[in-house]
């Protein structure tokens, strides 16, 4: 389902659609009467084998500097509508390291005139080999709108929207999906490839920092951070000039991630950039922030040598993310969310540890980059490989068209063998993180989230190792028992009686009896009609420390987002069924349900079937 995605700002800043797309238009105008006002270009065609020219980047610190380049050829059409220049170096500074990740968006120049930005090279080459993407092909893309009311789409085999939160919170369709393949993998032969994006890394453990890789397929390189969430404007506009340094910065604060690179072109105002000369993420339109970088060193790689940098001060915002460049506004902002965790280790002796960031706002950045702070705060706080109890108390604050909203979530889980912060990115707030800014009906503004978690030393962990029915016949309106027993993670077993009420109008049916701790089941709830609809039906649950018994029945119905329709014939539910949708209908059995508290985190479900017979005669 396409869709036009709005408000991934504060809801005081989401324009009307029809002024958004009159100034969109209008700047396009205007940065395309830039492009034709820059006369110091050189097209592909007047470039030719053995021309002499130089790059311009950092290699250390903050100051730039240029190295000579020869060309060796032209490669037309290397890409569609973009041909690729190949060039050599014999600067000795590149004699071990070849061309390097972090160069990306160098600017060349041949005879005085801008060319194009060093972009593309070969791993494992021996020689400072690389090429170029021509400067008209980036000028297409900085003479694209800024568009704040559309957030790109994640790609990938998964389903979205209302489907995947079904699938993370329900585990409906979950089929098994191939293992994730990162860019350097995607092409078997050695050929020209992309530039490596060096993410800095700081304030992460390797953990974290492998599920960085797992969501964004980057190059983690140890870097540093700026060490505050928020940190201080530019006291003044920055003065930028191709060959900078900069870093389009994902996380901030405690942590720190960025992704570095290097400026190619400056617009005559000075207040548009074009960086890379490839993509960041290909997402198309986007609202990230970026900033000015330091350089501290080229880590020299048999493989592809990368620049080992640190963000400094945000500068602007990267407003697209395209196959030629990334686009870079500075008289713009883009929008942060707060992420707080206060983590409680397993020694309450100790006090709890803090830790504030602030992340980047994109449908697939969000909910992985938040995965990603809250799993390095529990891995930092609890490390010995032993039983261990995770009790998180999540609130994630949302304004949907209907207003600003807090939501709160109470989850435990428990980790046998010491606690691994990722399995945490499958928890029911960072799901509705999902849901907020991908879903059918609108988006959302997530305005901050905020984790407290304690961590608590043992196993309080029971399974349901059988259930049986006491009573050798079932009748209409009878109050049935059911022995449970339950086993203990040490292996101790314990017996605990419950009593259901059968319906009395169940006579002549046969019923399913279903035993289930609190975190395999979900209240039920009509389809949802807006975004509302579907936040609450993801923050309702049951509690792990519950025993849930539920009867369902063979008469089904029919759950829209009008209600719960109930006791259906068949042909009506045919009727009301969606048969041109390729997505099923959801429906449910009548049932009765008790939640049952426990001391314990249940887990396991058993179900047993019951014939149900005419109600026992009144004396």
């Amino acid at each position: 389902m396409a869709l036009a995605l709005a408000g991934c700002g504060r809801a005081e800043a989401r324009p009307d659609g029809a002024a958004t797309r009159r100034e969109a238009r209008r700047e396009a105008r205007e940065a395309r009467r830039e492009a034709a006002a820059l006369g110091d270009t050189m097209p592909v065609s007047a470039i030719k084998p053995g021309m002499k020219g130089y790059a311009v980047t950092v290699f250390s610190g903050t100051e730039t500097d240029r190295f000579d380049i020869e060309v060796i050829d032209t490669i037309d059409n290397y890409l569609p509508h973009q041909d690729a220049v190949l060039f050599r170096s014999s600067d000795p500074r590149l004699e071990h390291s070849g061309i390097v990740g972090g160069m990306s968006g160098s600017p060349i120049y041949i005879e005085g005139k801008l060319v194009g930005a060093l972009s593309y090279g070969w791993r494992f080459n021996k020689d400072a080999v690389g090429a170029l993407t021509p400067i008209a092909n980036m000028l297409e893309v900085g003479a694209l709108p800024y568009r704040p009311d559309v957030l790109p789409h994640p790609k990938g085999a998964t389903r979205t929207g209302a489907q995947a939160w079904a699938d993370t919170m329900l585990g409906l369709r979950a089929e098994p999906l191939p293992p994730r393949r990162r860019a350097q993998e995607l092409d078997p032969a050695e050929g020209l490839t992309q530039l490596t994006v060096p993410l800095s890394v700081a304030g992460l453990g390797p953990d974290a920092t492998r599920m960085l890789v797992d969501s964004f397929g980057l190059v983690p390189v140890r870097g540093g951070g700026s060490g505050a969430a928020k940190a201080p404007a530019a006291a003044s506009p920055r003065a930028w000039k191709p060959g900078d340094s900069l870093s389009v910065v994902l996380v901030r604060g405690d942590s720190s991630v960025a992704g570095n690179g290097t400026i190619t072109w400056v617009g005559p105002k000075g207040d548009r950039l074009l960086a890379f000369g490839h993509s960041m993420f290909n997402d198309g339109p986007t609202n990230v922030p970026f900033a000015d970088a330091r350089v501290h060193t080229i880590l020299n790689s048999v493989e592809r040598s990368v620049k080992l940098s640190s963000p400094l001060t945000i500068q602007g915002l990267m407003y697209q993310d395209r196959q030629p460049a990334i686009a870079l506004r500075t008289d713009l902002r883009a929008p942060m969310i707060p992420v707080k965790a206060v983590i409680q280790g397993p020694d309450h002796d100790l006090p709890p540890r803090s830790y504030d960031n602030e992340v980047a706002v994109g449908v697939n950045l969000t909910p992985n980059l938040v995965a990603v702070v809250l799993a390095e705060g529990v891995d930092e706080a609890a490390r010995d490989a032993t039983e261990v109890v995770v009790k998180l108390h999540s609130k994630v604050s949302i304004e949907t068209s209907a207003g600003p909203r807090d939501l709160e979530f109470d989850e435990e889980v428990f980790f046998p063998q010491g606690v691994l912060g990722r399995a945490l990115a499958g928890s029911r707030s960072i799901a509705a993180l999902s849901a907020t800014l991908d879903n059918p009906f609108e988006v959302g503004s997530i305005r901050k989230v905020e984790h407290d978690v304690e961590l608590v030393y043992g196993a309080p962990v029971e399974t349901l190792e059988s259930v049986r029915l006491r009573d050798s016949e079932v009748r209409a309106g009878d109050v049935v028992e059911l022995e449970l027993t339950l086993k203990g993670w040490r292996g101790d077993e314990r017996t605990e009686t419950i009593a259901l009420r059968i319906p009395d109008d169940a006579a002549g049916e046969e019923i399913q009896i279903e035993i289930a701790g609190g975190d395999y089941v979900r209240p039920y709830r009509p389809l949802p009609g807006d975004l509302d609809d579907l936040i609450t039906t993801i923050a309702a649950f049951y509690p792990s420390r519950t025993i849930v018994a539920s009867i369902y029945r063979e008469h089904e119905g029919l759950s829209t987002k009008h209600g719960l329709l109930n006791e259906l014939p068949d042909s009506v539910l045919e009727t009301l069924s969606d048969q041109s949708s390729t997505q099923n209908a959801v429906r449910f059995k009548q049932m009765a349900r008790r939640v049952l508290p426990t001391k314990h985190i249940i887990e396991g479900l058993h179900t047993v079937r019951v014939d149900v017979y005419s109600p026992r005669p009144s004396r």
